[in-house]
């Protein structure tokens, strides 16, 4: 099979299964273009390679470009096509800078406040909705883009889930809500229904005063401006300030804090934590868990107890 064919058939099928692959599909025409229409098993491991590391010190878009090819390889070794895969086994190590902002409960509570200012903005989500869906995004855990997607029917404050659909990996979960958030969430039904239904129960559930859906950028900005007004703000210098998707690490953190403190196990919590978030494995999970001034003391705290569990039980030997 020539590598034509055999990256048009990949980006085919990947694309039939609902993946939107525009950045991979960009690599692989590179890809192709780099090294001509070749047969698939004459590809040389040295020049993917260097394909894939470019010139200078190794960066994001070189990592997205291993993994890459590393799945378009496999995908073709595991057809026969490929008696092994031409890229090293060994992907590229490039150092994280981005640490995500994880907000304070004093925090939090300050940017639930500052929603009453949105009271003279018609254009605006209304205080109530801004409020309701901020507490949704912390409290579930939701990405931004699934609070906003979420319908009337897919929540169920009799049974306290959310239904979260086609989401990112193209997983669907069941998200349950606690007791606090559900009252919440009845609390803005309330006034939902006031507001248009368009699509009667299919209706989004996060409208704007006008019953249309809201927009991520709109609600981006209105978090924008929530948060200035707060003061809530890395150093001018800083390449990112704190995000709206911020929320979602933020509760990663605190759920974790929160199972220290109760003396669980961590370790076998993580994978219940990763389907609640809708993760594919744990691994994506590990990249929400910041380690925190506050994330650091509890587990010090664990280790301690630990250590003088273990000093007790030599003494008794």
């Amino acid at each position: 099979m020539n590598l034509s064919m055999a990256i048009d058939s990949y980006i085919t099928l990947k694309r039939s299964l609902g993946a939107v692959f525009r950045a991979e599909t960009r690599i692989l025409s590179c890809f192709l273009r780099e090294f001509g229409n070749i047969p698939l098993d004459t590809l040389c491991p040295a020049a993917c390679r260097t394909f894939c590391r470019g010139a200078g010190p190794p960066t994001r878009w070189w990592e997205r470009k291993y993994y890459t090819l590393r799945d378009f390889f496999a995908f073709w070794l595991a057809r026969g096509h490929l008696a092994v895969s031409p890229l090293p086994d060994a992907g590229p190590k490039v150092p994280r800078s981005f640490e995500p902002y994880i907000y304070s409960r004093a925090e939090l509570q300050r940017l639930l406040d500052a929603t009453s200012l949105l009271e003279d903005k018609s254009s605006a989500p209304s205080p109530q909705t801004l409020r309701a869906l901020l507490l949704v995004l912390y409290a579930a855990g939701l990405r931004p883009g699934e609070g906003l997607r979420l319908r009337g029917c897919d929540v169920d404050l009799r049974e306290r889930v959310l239904s979260i659909w086609d989401t990112k990996f193209f997983k669907s979960r069941l998200v349950p809500i606690g007791v606090g958030l559900c009252r919440v969430l009845e609390s803005y039904h309330a006034i939902r229904r006031g507001l248009p239904m368009p699509e009667a129960g299919h209706s989004v559930f996060f409208a704007s005063r006008r019953g249309h859906a809201i927009t991520l950028q709109q609600l981006e900005r209105v978090f924008t401006r929530l948060r200035k007004h707060t003061g809530i703000d890395r150093p001018s210098h800083a390449r990112r300030q704190p995000r709206l998707h911020d929320l979602r690490h933020t509760f990663a953190v605190h759920r974790l804090i929160a199972w220290y403190r109760e003396g669980a196990d961590v370790q076998a919590c993580l994978p219940l934590l990763a389907t609640y978030l809708g993760h594919v494995n744990v691994s994506g999970t590990q990249t929400y868990l910041t380690m925190t001034p506050e994330l650091l003391a509890e587990a010090s705290h664990r280790f301690e107890r630990y250590g003088a569990t273990d000093k007790e039980q030599n003494h008794e030997d």
